[in-house]
């Protein structure tokens, strides 16, 4: 189906395996085939797995990594010297074993995929640019909700966007997935190019702005990952935003959960059911 030309995948950590359920069943009923898809956060590795054809795969490792953790924090290893929080390493091994042979052909055959990260203001150092980035996000979404923030953006913080297929490696791409989701302390601060660069949620944890001037070549589905207020979601009539129908059942950086990623995947396995039927039926038509 040729409706809509490009696809966004929000932001939202574990959530985002709603954004797998949900293309899982939608996807081969509709026959989508965008020509550019955008992602950020957890949401441009959701993408990475969808396009390279291993969604399945990458829910089934994190499971796995997700069962044989037992903590969100380790308290005791500071002591040792060790990781205090688990996430870097799940979340990298996991995106590296989803990222074969196979997958890095099939990324050059498919759709554009961009990946959206923040990099701070020159005013601000590593330490300060991470803080104030973070904090400014936390503020603007718990007091505006807004679906697309921009407080960073009148901070300074910029965007980068990086393509997936221009990667010539499953470790490049890990690269550019742990830039685009770096959020200290769960993540350590990451460079791209010698720049710091933090989760690109910052700037938009919906990133419409990674398509750019490219949304006027057609109709754009934007995937979210959380439940957000009818009149705070832009009515536009090239866009159609879809979200969960209810919250998914685990917290952003629970890595100790693997009932409920599969728990978030199923409820997007129905949610699209009901879209397949909803849109065929003509309920978006605009």
């Amino acid at each position: 189906m040729k409706d809509f030309k490009s696809v966004v995948f929000s932001g939202g950590g574990s959530r985002c395996m709603w954004q797998v359920g949900f293309w899982q069943s939608v996807s081969p009923e509709l026959k989508l085939k965008p020509e550019i898809v955008a992602g950020v956060s957890a949401g441009a590795a959701m993408a990475g797995m969808i396009m390279a054809g291993t969604a399945e795969t990458g829910l089934t490792l994190i499971k796995e990594a997700t069962a044989a953790n037992k903590k969100n924090f380790y308290i005791s290893n500071f002591l040792k010297k060790e990781p205090v929080f688990p996430h870097y390493e799940i979340y990298r091994n996991t995106v590296l074993k989803t990222m074969d042979a196979g997958a890095l052909k099939r990324f050059k055959k498919g759709p554009e995929i961009r990946v959206l990260f923040a990099n701070p203001p020159a005013y601000l150092g590593a330490l300060s640019g991470t803080f104030v980035g973070l904090m400014s996000y936390v503020i603007e979404k718990h007091t505006m909700h807004p679906v697309h923030p921009k407080m960073a953006s009148k901070l300074g913080y910029k965007p980068t966007v990086v393509k997936l297929n221009e990667c010539s490696s499953a470790e490049d791409i890990a690269d550019v997935i742990m830039c685009s989701s770096c959020t200290p302390p769960f993540l350590p601060i990451m460079r791209y190019n010698g720049k710091i660069s933090l989760d690109g949620g910052i700037i938009d944890n919906v990133p419409v702005s990674a398509i750019g001037e490219d949304e006027k070549k057609g109709k754009m589905l934007v995937l979210m990952s959380r439940i957000h207020r009818a009149d705070r979601i832009p009515q536009t009539s090239n866009r159609l935003y879809l979200q969960p129908s209810s919250t998914p059942e685990i917290s952003k950086w629970d890595y100790t959960n693997p009932a409920g990623l599969q728990a978030a995947y199923d409820l997007g396995r129905k949610d699209g059911d009901n879209f397949v039927k909803q849109y065929r039926r003509g309920d978006f038509k605009k």
